[in-house]
């Protein structure tokens, strides 16, 4: 299991009036986008994005699902620009991270577009997890131009690859096995344009709170300039267990097939037969059979969907003072009720204000692992924020007489 502690900033920077970066910093799931476009195109570019992936990232749970959800962003950002003429040409950068459990332990899939950055902190080194859509990057990368002569080249803030001007997106995709202690941070070019990764290296050494790490961070980015917005997210492996073995692999029993024959009388006459000797009409010719078999098959298959679409869905939600799983959806869909699975061993007195709003609502997860997962990082981000309280006993001993104080601290 994994439980992850992410805290985050973004600033407008010394030079710009508004801010056209977005981030979203939440359990499982991790996003910073940089917008352009104008003066409002880029807030909403950045912040259309950031809203699409929100929602996308809560039921994701592979490789392929983080990609569509970055390709849905893209759309999103597109019919938006296309929807006003005043947002034509407006898009954004994003680079997101999600938390996904595997066959062989927990992974933190990430996807990025642009030259937003993702980079993994371990051990004491950092190293760069995503590369740059950008002119200047790909020049770098052919070997045409040097790191110094990429620092100063006219084209250097010339992007290559951006969400929303296009109908379709190419989308990296990177995956992180993270040990406890790691840290993984992303970010605009806000901030790798003004800080050096020496100095990045020693905010994430020596700032242990994720929050004031990235608060941190921007600071030194205006510092040295602040020529263009910031935003930075910083996101703590609190706890991390070694890769599972592989799992026993079982050969499931093919279903057994039962063969009827009907219409078969006593005597052996079928039900046809008996009908054309007596030179009854045939009431259900077989045109009318196909149709019949047809609208019964459209019926099981509707109600098989409907079966597996309510059963295909894990809710997390508050029940008195529990955090209880149901399967199903929330309020149930049509006579199928959701049904409760598990009660977890979290209580609302373990879960942090900003959650329980949406625990009282239901939060959708799309696994039984995903959904005891939620529930476990809630209340160990509680336990993280809330440490339990240390007690000090005393001994006062006096001829005749001994006192035992305890105090709690």
């Amino acid at each position: 299991m994994t439980v992850l502690r992410a805290g985050s900033a973004t600033d407008p920077g010394m030079v710009r009036t508004n801010n056209q970066d977005a981030v979203l910093a939440g359990v499982t799931a991790f996003v910073v986008a940089d917008g352009m476009g104008g003066h409002a195109g880029g807030e909403i570019a950045s912040a259309t994005a950031i809203e699409s992936l929100r929602q996308s990232l809560t039921s994701t749970t592979t490789a392929e699902g983080l990609m569509e959800a970055v390709r849905e962003a893209n759309r999103a950002v597109g019919e938006a620009s296309s929807d006003d003429p005043e947002l034509a040409g407006m898009g954004t950068t994003a680079v997101a991270a999600v938390l996904v459990g595997t066959d062989t332990g927990d992974r933190l899939l990430i996807a990025n577009v642009g030259d937003s950055r993702a980079y993994h902190f371990h051990e004491g080194s950092l190293e760069q997890v995503t590369e740059d859509h950008s002119m200047v990057a790909e020049l770098l990368r052919d070997g045409s131009i040097t790191q110094e002569e990429a620092a100063r080249h006219p084209q250097r803030h010339v992007i290559t690859r951006v969400l929303g001007t296009s109908p379709d997106v190419d989308v990296d995709l990177f995956e992180l096995r993270l040990n406890e202690g790691d840290r993984v941070l992303l970010c605009s070019d806000g901030l790798t344009n003004e800080v050096t990764e020496e100095e990045i290296i020693r905010v994430l050494r020596s700032v242990t709170d994720p929050t004031e790490a990235a608060q941190d961070l921007v600071r030194r980015a205006n510092a040295h300039g602040g020529n263009d917005n910031i935003s930075v997210v910083v996101v703590d492996a609190l706890l991390a267990e070694p890769a599972p073995g592989p799992a026993a692999i079982g050969t499931a029993a093919p279903p057994s097939i039962r063969s009827t024959t009907l219409g078969i009388e006593k005597d052996g006459e079928s039900w046809w037969a008996r009908r054309k000797r007596l030179g009854m009409r045939r009431a259900l010719t077989f045109r009318v059979f196909l149709f019949v078999l047809l609208i019964a098959g459209v019926i099981v298959g509707a109600v098989f969907f409907l079966r597996w679409y309510e059963d295909s869905n894990y809710y997390v939600i508050s029940k008195g003072n529990q955090v209880v799983i149901y399967q199903g959806r929330p309020g149930g869909l049509l006579w199928f009720k959701p049904k409760e699975v598990k009660v977890t061993d979290t209580t609302l007195a373990h879960v942090l204000a900003i959650h329980k709003q949406a625990l009282a609502a239901g939060v959708d997860e799309p696994t039984l692992k995903a959904a005891e997962l939620y529930a476990t990082n809630l209340k160990m981000e509680y336990q993280v924020v809330n440490p339990p309280p240390t007690t000090t006993t005393t001994t006062t001993t006096v001829p005749g007489l001994t006192t035992t104080t305890i105090r709690g601290g």
